[in-house]
Order: C-alpha cells, then structure tokens, then sequence
C-alpha cells in the first residue's frame, strides 16, 4: 500500500477499500474477458442509439401543466447548490401570470405556502399512484383562494402547509388550478413541476413520464478528472485530463491517461443538451467500465427530498465552492448513501494492480436514450506521489460519530454528517469584531461539506450576569454566506446547529430592525393602490417574525424575501386607517410602527 504513515486514521480507512478492491480485481484470463467485455459493450451501445428502453412509468397520463409548449428552464437532477433539481422548471415566457393546469384528474391534497423555496405550491394525488405539485405560483383558483385565506385569517398566519381530505377539492385533467409566479426561492417566472410516487413519496423523473418532449441529441462531456483515493477527497484535488472529440465518439490526448497512484477514482463535467431550449441540463444517468467490470453506474431518478443533499458527496465539493464548477463523481463515496447507484456493481474505486494499460468506458445517457461514450487507456507509472496527512489535524471518519474541541469550542457530528474522511482543524483566535461575544472559531474549511446539522458549543467573553447576553447570537461565515441562530444557554456555552463548516463566533445585537415602505408614504392616499409593500431589514440577522394590524385586526401580508406585501381585499374599506407592524429579528429586537393612509 502506497501511503503517508502520517495519515493516521485517514490513511487506515482507504487501506482497508485497497485490499478489498485488490481481491476483486484479480487477473486470471484477463485478455479473454476483455475481448469478450468489449464486444458485449459496442453491442450495447449500437442497440441502444437505435431504440429507447421503454418507460416503465405511464405514457401521456399526464399533460403538459400550461397551454404553451414546454421549454425546460431545468430539468430532473440538474445539479444546484446543495440538492439535486427534484422536477421540471417550465419556462413562461419571462411572464407571471399564465394559467396553470391540473395535469391530470385527482384531488388537490395539499398547500404549501412559504418566504422561500416553493413559495405558493399545490400538490394534487390522483389515482394511479402519483403525487403532481406545481410550484411558485401567484394566485389560487378562487374557490381554493377563499379557502386557504379563511384559514390564515382564522389562525393569523399568512405561511401554511397542510393536507387537505380527498372529496374536498377535486379537479379534472386540464382543470384551471392557479396563475403562474416567481414567488418563494425563484430567481425569475416561471413554473417547478414535479411527479412524485404517492405511497413512498420519492420524486420521479417527469420526462420519463413523457409530457411530450423530444430529444435526440445526445450529452455533451467537457472535463475529466482523476483522483489520489489512497487519500480523502477533502485531502487531494482532482487532476484534469485533457479530452477531445472525434465523430460522436469522445478520447484523450493520445489515447492513454498515466496516474501516479494505483487507487483511484474519476469524475467528470458533462451537461444534456435540447435543441428545444437555450438552456443545459443534468445528465440522467453514467456508467463507468474498466476491462471486464462495470465498476459504477447511477440513474438520476427515484428519490426524496430527505436524500437531495447527497448531491455534496457526489460531486467535487470543494471544485464547486471554489470555482462554481460541478464535477460529477464516477464512484461512490464511503458516507454517500443517496440510492441512485447500482447496487450490484462496485463503488467505482478502480485499483491498478499492475502497469500495463486498461481500456476504460465511460458512457453518459440522456433521458431519451441518447448517448456519449468517452474512452482511452490508464496506466500506472512510478514514482508515486505521496501527501502528507497536516499534523495539527484529526481525521474525521465518515459512518462514525465525531467530536471536537478546544478551550472554547465543543463541535459534535453525526455518523451521517462526512461523504469521506476529513482532515479536521480547529482554531481559536482573538475576536476583532466590536460586538464580539467570544473567540472566533475556526471549524476546519468552508470548501468541506457537511450533510446534516451539527451542534456548536461556544463559551463566552461576557460576564454571567451580563444582561447583553439576552441579545447574543451566534454567526457562522462560511464563504461569502452568512447564518445567524438563536442558541440556547447553558451557563456560559451558548449551543446553537449549522449544516456548513466555515467561521463561528458569538455578536451580540441590540440593534432592531428598519422597516421602509416602498412606493407609498407615511399619510399618503391610496385610493387607487392594488398593493401595500414594505421591506423589512436587520443589520446582523433575520427577520425573525412580523405581524401587522389595520385599526387593530390582523391583517395578511405575505413574504417574499425582505418584502411584505398587503393586497387591497375587504378587510381594507374606504377612509383613514392605522396601519400597526411589529417586525423582530433573531436576536430579539423588536421594532413597533404606525402609518397611516386613506384609502
């Protein structure tokens, strides 16, 4: 085994992949198997340019949910910041507003209405088996409208997420549902379509589903990497190779690709493409051979919300922060446990066990079938490289729960929490910020992913009897990105959860929020007004809540990021009104407001 002895742990964990893998990799008629691998391969590969695997989902049971012809903005498992893309965005021709259709006959089931993410969504279940929701939406069909604002008016609270019982509200295909928007997590108009599996309630790619799109262009493969497994992934960069297309056919610059390490794994760059839309997509699906194995293969397909974030442990992480690029990973890592992979086939770790080049396939699949095959030869050369493992680090393993901590810092992860072993460092330094409750903690490297949340346990600088306590916050920097969290004491320890590595510290707040009306003025005449919108913002942290009253009756705004929109109804007659908002941020500062306004 060709590893640093200051690896420690790390080193350990990949040792024990090195041996396993070198068993399954043993050599015995290895010219024949070859030969006979390769044939079965182009068989496979001719067949499948000819003709599609049929679907096994229903064809044309679903209709197209607008009246225009589709155009993807994205589709199912494009790769984004921390999920995979769980549906279909339709685009809506740079419009709000388009009517939005059932598509297919079933019973609205359930309303999710949120400040991010989906914004104003429906789910309708209909009776085969399936979930549909159509997200981002503007406005309700009028009885649903009336339905949902009864209840927050009743419960005073403008967000939702409930379930709704089968004979309620039923719809038939093509039955008009809401207008389309850019509310919630929407970066411009258009519509987030989704299929899901009613009974497990695992997202399914739509377009398998048929919808009627068309596609007979195959993927397009940009980079490949290769990458030192006797290491972690967070130890060692990928190395790019240099690649090029020949016909439909793509290879490396002469044909061979030389590693330094007889354990490695590889990943690449590679998007679809539909001549239908300017926009490039996600691929549907990879498989990887060496010689005379299939050593990885996943499908994008067929999973939940639960598992999305998986997408960190299945791309180069560390690539993406650093560079905004996404290198999709060819093999599976240790604490990846998203299920796309094949589970009859290896985790893709390929183990050269001797110096004489290998034919290596990767062959890259659209949803329609279409298909790209990179290939080339791999061949192991001395000397090898070595890294070393940094000496102040501790190795964190991935399926094992990991603790660390300092003078004034306690950090717990789950067994859920690392893809691979990390070379974890912490440190301590002097605060420099004014409001500075603690140290500043240094937990490791932003460019480092974690997969669920976990706990931090920061002591404080400040007296125990200090009433500036009561307004302590702690902030984690990871990157450009900023969070804030409201922790909870325990004696000097504030204990608060993250899901990023990054910088940690305590700040104390006292400053409250601003709010700011936008198009309108204090006393001004809004006669003619169909909107009444304010923008609420903190200087350190979060809008927290916010509650507003007309002449002493709640009344309903929604949220839209820092906007809150009012949208003149009943509950707003003719003349002057007092118009009372309370706006508190994480830290707990409240700020108390009138206008006032004729209507």
């Amino acid at each position: 085994m060709y590893c640093s002895s200051g690896a420690g742990l790390a080193c350990g964990y990949i040792v024990v992949i090195y041996i396993r893998r070198t068993l399954i990799f043993e050599r015995m008629k290895y010219h024949f198997k070859r030969i006979l691998l390769l044939t079965i391969f182009f068989s496979f590969y001719k067949l499948s340019q000819s003709q599609n695997t049929p679907s096994p989902y229903p064809q044309n049971y679903f209709r197209n949910p607008l009246d225009i012809p589709i155009q993807l903005v994205a589709n199912f498992g494009e790769l984004r910041p921390n999920h995979f893309h769980m549906g279909l965005d339709i685009r809506t021709q740079g419009r709000e507003n388009l009517p939005v259709y059932a598509a297919a006959e079933g019973y609205i089931s359930r309303i999710k209405i949120e400040q991010y993410g989906y914004g104003n969504a429906v789910y309708i279940t209909h009776p085969n088996g399936y979930t549909t929701l159509y997200a981002h939406l503007n406005i309700f069909y009028t009885a649903l409208a009336d339905y949902i604002k009864a209840k927050q008016y009743k419960e005073q609270s403008w967000a939702q997420d409930f379930e709704l019982p089968a004979g309620l509200f039923k719809v038939t295909k093509g039955q008009f549902i809401a207008y389309s928007g850019n509310t919630g997590g929407s970066a411009g108009p258009h519509l987030h379509f989704e299929i899901r599996e009613t009974k497990t309630g695992n997202n399914l790619n739509p377009q398998l589903f048929g919808l009627g799109i068309t596609d007979k262009q195959p993927p397009v493969i940009y980079k490949l990497f290769w990458y030192d497994r006797r290491y972690s992934t967070y130890q060692v960069p990928g190395n790019p190779i240099t690649i090029t297309k020949k016909g439909t056919a793509y290879t490396v610059a002469g044909n061979i690709v030389k590693v330094n390490s007889p354990v490695i794994s590889l990943g690449i760059t590679a998007e679809d493409i539909n001549p239908s839309t300017p926009f490039n997509m996600g691929i549907y699906a990879a498989t990887l051979w060496m010689d005379d194995s299939i050593l990885n293969a996943f499908k994008l397909n067929d999973f939940s919300y639960t598992d999305t974030r998986y997408l960190n442990g299945s791309i180069d992480y560390s690539k993406y922060i650093k560079e905004k690029v996404y290198v999709q990973y060819l093999a599976q890592l240790p604490g990846n446990q998203l299920k796309i992979f094949d589970a009859d086939v290896s985790n893709g770790v390929i183990i050269l066990a001797d110096t004489i080049p290998h034919d290596v396939k990767i062959a890259i699949k659209d949803v329609y079938g279409n298909i790209s095959v990179l290939g080339f030869k791999i061949q192991l050369q001395q000397p090898f490289s070595n890294y070393l493992f940094p000496a102040n680090a501790q190795a964190l393993l991935p399926e094992h729960e990991n603790i660390v901590s300092g003078k004034n810092v306690k950090v717990q992860f789950s067994k859920n929490a690392f893809y691979d072993a990390v070379p974890f460092v912490l440190s301590e330094s002097a605060a420099t910020n004014k409001n500075s409750a603690s140290p500043m903690i240094g937990l490791h490297n932003y460019t480092v992913p974690v997969h669920d949340l976990f706990s931090v346990q920061i002591k404080t600088s400040l007296a125990a009897n200090n009433p500036l306590k009561n307004y302590v916050v702690m902030q984690l920097t990871s990157g450009r990105s900023k969070e804030t969290a409201k922790g909870k004491w325990t004696g000097d320890w504030m204990t608060a959860s993250f899901k990023k590595l990054g910088n940690v510290q305590l700040l104390i707040d006292t400053v409250p929020p601003t709010i700011t009306p936008i198009g309108w003025k204090n006393g001004g005449i809004l006669s003619s007004a169909k909107t009444l919108i304010l923008k609420c913002k903190d200087d350190l942290d979060d809008i927290d809540s916010f509650s507003a009253t007309l002449d002493g009756k709640w009344l309903l705004f929604s949220a839209n990021n820092d906007h809150y929109t009012y949208r003149f109804d009943e509950h707003c007659t003719q003349g002057l009104h007092t118009l009372t908002l309370k706006v508190t941020d994480i830290a707990g500062n409240t700020t108390t407001q009138n206008f006032t306004f004729t209507r």
